[in-house]
């Protein structure tokens, strides 16, 4: 089971590193890492290593999904530029839009 959160606290870490800037609203960092983790420990417990089938596959079908729906709407997926059209298809972010909090082009 270490093995197996170790690998899941790296991949969150990775990912959270390339796209967590996106994550609108910022609160939502600490929820979605304890769900992740949570989801992992339980699954490690019960399956044992292939649990990482989970703790691999969940970011890569959400990094996946990101760059398939980024491509679909003429967005770059590291970038998310242009910005305006970004945040027009993502009406829960428009409020960092609105207080000047909109994320820069390059990683943070």
């Amino acid at each position: 089971m270490t093995v197996d959160l170790t690998v899941a606290v790296f991949t969150w870490a990775a990912g959270y590193a390339l796209l967590g800037r996106f994550i609108a609203p910022r609160w939502k960092i600490f929820g979605k890492l304890a769900f992740y983790l949570a989801a992992s420990a339980v699954l490690s417990s019960l399956v044992g290593h292939w649990s990482l089938i989970w703790i691999i596959g969940h970011p890569a079908l959400g990094i996946g999904g990101h760059i398939w729906w980024c491509r679909q709407h003429g967005i770059d997926w590291l970038t998310c530029e242009p910005r305006e059209r970004y945040l027009e298809l993502r009406p829960w972010a428009r409020h960092r839009r609105d207080a000047g909090q909109v994320p820069s082009g390059s990683a943070t």
